[in-house]
């Protein structure tokens, strides 16, 4: 007759090994803010290489320019994209409904 308590003592031995896995990935995988040129930019917004040049001129965009080079940083395209954000229509007429305006 097998012993059931070595069954289950593998698969807690499996579950500790995954669980240690888990860790090591999670410590390597530090988030990290990435910053990239123009083609940075422009996945991130999606518009085109002129409108963001246009932009920079402008200092409506958040960049750096080093060494006459442009850069971005991910988190800051995406927080000038979210600080535009237009309320919905339906958004606009809850607000009246509820008489903000």
């Amino acid at each position: 007759m097998t012993n059931p308590f070595e069954e289950i003592n593998s698969r807690l031995d499996a579950l500790a090994s995954e669980i240690r896995g888990l860790k090591r990935a999670t410590k390597e995988a530090k988030p990290t803010d990435e910053i990239g040129g123009l083609d940075l930019a422009l996945e991130v917004t999606g518009l085109a290489a002129r409108t963001i040049y246009k932009l920079t001129h402008r200092r409506a965009i958040p960049h750096r320019r080093v060494g006459g080079r442009l850069y971005f940083r991910r988190s800051e395209l995406e927080a000038w994209l979210d600080g535009g954000r237009r309320p919905m229509a339906s958004e606009l007429a809850h607000e009246a409904m509820e008489g903000k305006k």
